[in-house]
């Protein structure tokens, strides 16, 4: 394994942070929180108010992940580690768009860089949509911080209790070893994710004349402190519902509050680039009720393939019915295919038109759990 001696440490986080900006690939954003994915690498050493970042990238859709590079040899280190990398993400929780360039063109020599330049390619916004959707994630301190390394031990979610602390932010925290291992002329790189993602959640400020200043917890804190378990977070979650509010303002009101009264009823939406609709169909058996991507749009064919494998056709097929009569559409079936459902425009469901029934839908969704139950 490269770097083992002890005078090889600040060569080898040198080497990683490089390795990681030219090939961000490397790193398992799937698997740690999928609508971070792509990763588009953007620079090295960024400077802000707290030092310099080691690696900067960005997505797409605006989202802004930030690397440290760095080796854990003890727990100490490890804290130091952690603490520092939350400090950068406090220091640019504060900046615009305008602060974000001028400091890639300082850490890229670049006087001329810009920022929509890098991601042009990748990107279905325009400019003006891809700096406001970087604005808002600046303003509302909203990132996704790698901790990137090698030498992580299992049972490193105990360093990360005191992360609370640092109020104001709304942060994922995700730790990313990397093993790397010279084979032949070549290297083989092996991630692992000791802690995939923690959710640092900001506080909430409140003055009032007559109460003073008063800091009041997070929601899924409060119902923690109340004795009824928060439902899994990730923050794949506040990232898709900001994506979705870019590209159909007002939808995300709409569906969220939909989306987490699903719970009551066994059905848990896993966030990735899209809201995949979850349930333990049985012992062995995870089933899905069809997934809703970021355009408002929704494919409910998994429901009725989850249905067809459990035996149930029938249950499946009035599921699809109930939907696009909700929908005011139809629903296109193939011998070769699954069967679609489709809105009044003859296209893929639009969610709008099933939310405007939230309650006939929510019992649908719920007739076809406790039928396959």
């Amino acid at each position: 394994m490269l770097g083992q001696d002890a005078d090889s440490g600040t060569k080898r986080e040198a080497f990683i942070q490089d390795l990681i900006h030219r090939h961000p690939e490397i790193i398992p954003i799937t698997e740690i929180e999928p609508a971070f994915s792509p990763l588009i690498s953007v620079c090295r050493e960024l400077p802000t108010p707290a030092g310099f970042l080691d690696n900067l990238w960005l997505t797409p859709n605006g989202g802004i992940v930030l690397g440290e590079a760095k080796l854990f040899r003890n727990p100490e280190a490890r804290r130091e580690v952690i603490a520092q990398a939350l400090d950068y993400a406090r220091a640019i929780g504060g900046w615009h768009y305008a602060d974000l360039e001028a400091a890639v063109r300082k850490a890229t020599g670049c006087p001329d860089c810009c920022l929509f330049d890098v991601v042009r390619d990748s990107s279905d916004l325009d400019e003006a949509s891809f700096i406001d959707a970087v604005e808002r994630r600046l303003r509302q301190s909203r990132f996704l911080v790698l901790i990137i390394g090698d030498g992580i031990q299992e049972g490193v979610e105990a360093l990360t209790n005191h992360l609370q602390l640092h109020a104001g932010l709304h942060v994922g925290l995700a730790l990313v070893d990397l093993s790397v291992w010279k084979v032949g002329d070549g290297l083989l790189v092996v991630p692992r994710i000791p802690l995939r993602t923690l959710l640092v959640e900001r506080g909430i400020v409140l003055f009032t004349p007559e109460a003073g200043v008063q800091i009041q917890a997070p929601a899924r804190m409060v119902s923690a402190a109340k004795g009824s378990p928060p439902k899994p977070y990730t923050a794949s979650e506040p990232e898709f519902y900001e994506v979705l509010e870019q590209r159909r303002p007002g939808l995300a009101a709409q569906l969220h509050p939909f989306m987490d009264g699903l719970s009551e009823i066994g059905v848990i939406p896993e966030y990735r680039r899209s809201v995949v609709l979850r349930w333990q169909a049985g012992p062995d058996t995870v089933g899905s009720l069809g997934y809703i991507d970021t355009d408002g749009r929704g494919s409910f064919g998994d429901a009725w393939n989850t249905a067809v494998k459990l035996g149930r056709a029938d249950v499946g097929d009035r599921y699809l019915d109930q939907l696009a009569s909700l929908a005011s559409g139809s629903v296109r079936r193939s011998d070769k295919s699954v069967p679609r459902v489709l809105g009044a425009d003859g296209k893929t469901v639009d969610v709008v038109q099933l939310l405007h029934q939230p309650l006939a839908w929510h019992e649908a969704i719920s007739l076809f759990v406790r039928s396959l139950a």
